[in-house]
């Protein structure tokens, strides 16, 4: 027979690498939450015009999609926010706010590399309905704390922005074609200062309006500290005040979360023109050895292009490559090995039932509990209960069950201790 492998950029995760995937996992959708969001499921397919009507032509070209058999064009599903978009445009009884998360496989015929395949997995956080710093506060805060939990809060900052503001500085710089020279300055970080400058005298600027642009664009530090900086560069102009006023108030409020240490202003973050709107972030290993980790922010347009109403949006998409990555150089990615908390051995046939009535009333307790399916003796038992890392053996004999009790044996110390059959459980769980 023919030898077949997984597809390029798909991967098969055996019981023992997924263990450690299932780790990171619980903790990204645990900490969710644990901040009021609600688990959602939605369709791994979806009609391809959901993605054409906002996403782009790159993304479109990544895309993985065919005519299915009742002819329509169809797409694997490449991101989740148009989906979230169509459900809550068809469901008009949702409360706000509406705070959703997800866990589930995208597909984008991508270049593979360190941190990127075509098959993925992404959690997405969001809310729905609120348009106010608090809620963009919030999904940060979350971000946050997961990386936190995932013990590498030292090696992740989040740079921030918001596009209103940038938005609101260059035209009071007399800037008209903002939306063209922001295309520029999402290039920045991959230019020179004399490219950049170029690229952005190449958009109608003249040369003293980069040098001032190339200045804004520049500010980058604790956010809490660059407000004041940000007030003195920015004009005398209402929209730029505005904009300002709730970047302060943002920083007051992940001050109020504990995050702000983790967070910085920085005027050079754009992320897609076609989708943002106003708070954009993006979270980084702060020692610059890895690309961006994930990003987010405010999409307060994109709902209302898939039906009637009008829903503003903040949120992220949590990508899970690149976060191992870096778990994974700081001695943080969970062991890849299986656990098990008990194994029922059965000495013998004889005592099989019984040795099931135990295994029953253990997972009962909520414990992970394997029992012999191979008819293997006592030895083959203890071999296979070390091969899934059992923790505990729980050996049932006719003799001990005779005297009312079974032995215990702890599987790193070879301690064996006899304990009434009537305490089994409570000893164990």
């Amino acid at each position: 027979m023919t030898d077949i492998e997984s597809l390029k950029g798909f991967y098969d995760r055996y019981p023992e690498e997924f263990a450690a995937w299932r780790g990171v996992i619980d903790v990204v959708e645990t900490t969710a939450a644990e901040f009021g969001f609600r688990e959602i499921d939605t369709p791994a397919v979806e009609r391809r015009e959901l993605y054409e009507i906002k996403s782009g032509e790159e993304l479109m070209d990544q895309t993985y999609s065919f005519e299915d058999r009742g002819g329509r064009q169809v797409t694997l599903t490449p991101e989740q926010t148009p989906t979230r978009a169509r459900l809550v445009q068809q469901r008009k009884d949702l409360k706000t706010p509406i705070k959703w998360y997800d866990t589930s496989k995208r597909w984008r015929y991508e270049n593979v590399q360190k941190g990127r395949d075509r098959e993925f997995f992404q959690t997405d956080v969001d809310v729905f309905g609120i348009e106010s710093v608090e809620a963009d506060a919030e999904v940060i805060a979350v971000a946050a704390t997961i990386y936190d939990r995932l013990g590498v809060a030292d090696r992740v900052e989040f740079l921030i922005n918001d596009r209103t503001l940038l938005d609101a500085l260059l035209e009071a710089e007399g800037i008209d074609n903002t939306d063209e020279v922001m295309g520029v300055v999402d290039d920045k970080e991959k230019l020179a200062r004399e490219e950049f400058l170029t690229e952005l005298r190449n958009t109608g600027v003249t040369h003293e309006a980069a040098e001032r642009i190339d200045e804004l664009t520049a500010i980058r530090g604790p956010i809490t500290e660059e407000i004041d900086r940000l007030r003195e560069l920015a004009p005398d102009d209402e929209d730029a005040v505005e904009a300002v006023d709730r970047m302060a108030d943002l920083a007051d409020a992940l001050e109020s979360y504990g995050v702000a240490d983790v967070c910085k202003l920085d005027l050079s973050i754009v992320r897609g023109l076609a989708y943002y709107t106003g708070l954009v972030f993006e979270a980084f290993d702060s020692e610059g050895e890895l690309r961006a980790l994930f990003g987010g922010g405010r999409y307060d347009d994109l709902v209302g292009l898939f039906g009637s109403q009008d829903v503003p949006a903040v949120g992220f998409a949590f990508g899970y490559s690149t976060t191992r990555e870096l778990l994974k150089k700081e001695g943080e990615w969970p062991a890849e090995e299986l656990s098990t908390d008990v194994y029922v051995a059965a000495v013998s046939g004889d005592v099989r039932e019984e040795a099931l009535g135990f295994a029953s009333d253990l997972r009962e307790a909520g414990l992970v509990v394997e029992t012999d399916l191979a008819s293997r003796g006592l030895g083959g038992q203890f071999e296979y209960a070390d091969s899934i890392n059992a923790e505990t053996v729980l050996i049932v004999g006719q003799r001990d069950l005779d005297d009312g009790v079974v032995t215990v044996r702890d599987m790193d110390s070879g301690d064996e201790r006899r304990v009434p059959v009537e305490d089994v459980v409570d000893e164990l769980a």
